[in-house]
């Protein structure tokens, strides 16, 4: 009999991403856009302060919460977040980091 799914799982066979790995994803991304802001781990949230003393919180979503895999909060508002990729472009536009980033991106033609 097959094992019901882990409905955070990907489905092209990875796993969910546990509370240290997404908290250690955060910080380096937030590094990379230069953000000041440490994430920590809190009741099994990821946990940070943006820039403006906002208070954010990543948190896993319920299984039955498919497709959303991730809770983005903050004091007013909570964004659903279905992929690691628009969880932290939902990051992103909280913290208001990347902006003009995008100048600095360039696509080519491989050789």
């Amino acid at each position: 009999m097959d094992q019901p799914q882990d409905p955070r799982r990907d489905p092209r066979g990875g796993r969910a991403l546990t509370p240290p790995e997404l908290r250690d994803l955060v910080a380096d991304t937030l590094a990379v856009w230069e953000v000041a802001a440490r994430p920590v781990i809190a009741d099994g949230a990821v946990v940070l302060v943006a820039p403006d003393g906002t208070a954010l919180r990543i948190t896993a979503a319920a299984p039955n919460d498919l497709p959303i895999r991730w809770w983005l909060e903050k004091p007013d508002q909570k964004r659903p977040c279905t992929s690691v990729t628009g969880l932290l472009r939902s990051l992103r536009n909280a913290v208001g980091a990347g902006e003009g980033m995008f100048s600095r991106v360039k696509v080519a033609r491989g050789a």
